[in-house]
């Protein structure tokens, strides 16, 4: 009956893991694929093309950054289900504008898809962003946040597999096949059916002891417009603001780089090395940050941002060493390298330095942001923020590139805002970050073993001990009705 039962709890749909699962698969098959079409460089292959799809993923990012802000407004109206499926359907379509400008060479296609894209993926960037902030208890944030990349990684990763399986024995710089576009397609269509039918209204989501996550009041757009003002100029999300802006910037460099010296098939090969070194990078961090040895969660935030902190500007003196010995600066020709090449080795270490970057300085920020707060409505304004803010930083990045910015120049953004930001997460955390939020918050729940080892310390009032008992009563506690009517049987 035990092994039953315990089966039974790791099926059931609402539970925080499965809901957070099921979002990283999305991840795997809408953003997880894309940005493998990115790494490809020039918009899916061809040098000539570079053009159009930095002003391609301009529109894209400049719209996403308006409307990521806007993501959480619209999540707490909308839910995540719904959230979801709308920012799942410009993906495909963004690959079929690259495929249409691959074979035609008319680009209104692609810049059409791109503004689709951008103004409709916040919401599904949000979602996620939520899901990973608010359903973990404390001690887990990090690991799933570490969920969602390693499946969006993987996503990545496989793309990366297919471009480079596809592109093996191609040294010339040509576009990508038709097969690669249509697998591509394919797999974004999915993430749609997959919100359809397995993500659930966070008020149906219940832990394993049978509490809810928190009290889910009606609320209106006025409302949520105000909040997500309030949310935008809070102090601490300000502090953030230049780690958060810069934490993404290494794609679009990384990207055009590899698009600009070397032939398909090893930017097929760079871009796999990129994405495939995120899938391990989120465990490094999860021992870290998610440390049970190391029981002060500031100190775990220290060292956490210290070592991605040094791998991020080491990585960086690097890519400016490369960047002079093989005098990139001065070429006006893209010149398709090979792997055969001996200039290939070095920014290939430097391909897998930023991969893990990518990762493990985004993840970072991202737990930084979960500990400042439980309650879903504020995180879910937070996560739209933060995607928001984001795409911002790429946008910068992509504008950079369309207008012929120097590398060097480019890496010097990225990498002031990378020292700014380190010492902004340093702040946050020593002023802003306490040891626990439970028993602080109106709406939040706190977890029942939580709540019994503080009363075993004596961390909590009388107070707030029977606050506590009321926001069982009124989401009862146990949620039966819920776990019977989302619970997925053995034999489906």
């Amino acid at each position: 009956m035990g092994f039953i039962t315990k089966m039974e709890n790791l099926l059931r749909l609402n539970r925080p893991e499965t809901q957070n699962f099921f979002m990283g698969w999305v991840l795997f098959c809408a953003p997880g694929i894309y940005v493998a079409v990115i790494g490809l460089g020039a918009g899916g292959g061809k040098p000539s093309s570079a053009q159009v799809a930095s002003l391609t993923n301009v529109i894209i990012y400049g719209l996403f950054t308006i409307c990521g802000w806007f993501g959480g407004a619209a999540l707490n109206i909308l839910k995540p289900k719904l959230s979801v499926m709308i920012g799942s359907v410009g993906y495909p379509l963004y690959v079929a504008g690259l495929w249409y400008y691959d074979r035609t060479g008319h680009s209104w296609f692609p810049l059409f898809a791109g503004a689709v894209l951008g103004s409709l993926c916040g919401p599904l960037w949000t979602t996620a962003a939520f899901i990973q902030f608010a359903y973990p208890q404390e001690k887990d944030k990090a690991k799933f946040i570490s969920v969602q990349w390693i499946l969006r990684s993987a996503g990545a990763t496989v793309g990366a597999i297919i471009a480079l399986s596809a592109n093996f024995h191609q040294q010339k710089a040509v576009g990508v096949s038709s097969a690669v576009y249509g697998t591509f397609t394919a797999i974004h269509c999915l993430p749609f059916f997959i919100a359809l039918f397995f993500l659930v209204d966070p008020q149906k989501v219940v832990r394993k002891d049978g509490t809810h996550i928190a009290i889910f009041k009606p609320t209106r757009l006025s409302v949520e417009l105000k909040a997500m003002a309030k949310s935008f100029f809070d102090p601490r999300i300000v502090i953030l603001f230049p780690a958060i802006l810069g934490c993404e910037m290494s794609l679009a460099l990384v990207s055009s780089i590899n698009a600009f010296y070397f032939n398909l098939r090893t930017r097929s090969l760079n871009n796999l090395a990129f994405h495939s070194i995120q899938m391990f990078m989120p465990w490094i961090m999860v021992f870290v940050l998610d440390s049970r040895r190391i029981k002060s969660r500031k100190s775990r935030g220290f060292i956490g941002v210290a070592f991605i902190g040094a791998i991020s500007l080491g990585a960086s003196a690097g890519l400016y060493a490369w960047l002079d010995i093989n005098s990139v600066g001065s070429l006006k020709k893209p010149l398709a390298k090979d792997w055969t090449d001996p200039e290939f080795g070095g920014m290939f270490t430097l391909f897998l330095l930023f991969g893990a970057i990518y990762a493990a300085y985004q993840m970072t920020i991202e737990w930084v942001v979960s500990a400042l707060t439980n309650d879903p409505s504020k995180l879910a304004q937070f996560g739209g923020i933060f995607k928001g803010t984001l795409s911002l930083g790429i946008c910068l990045s992509f504008v950079m590139a369309a207008e012929n910015v120097p590398f060097v120049g480019q890496l010097s953004l990225q990498f002031s805002l990378y020292i700014i930001g380190v010492i902004g997460m340093i702040y946050v955390l020593i002023v802003y970050v306490k040891e626990t939020n439970y028993f602080t918050e109106e709406n939040v729940i706190a977890p029942l073993s939580v709540e019994e080892q503080a009363r075993a310390a004596g961390l909590v009032t009388d107070e707030q001990t029977q606050s506590e008992a009321a926001k069982h009563k009124a989401t009862g506690m146990n949620a039966k009705d819920d776990k019977q009517e989302l619970e997925i049987s053995v034999a489906a």
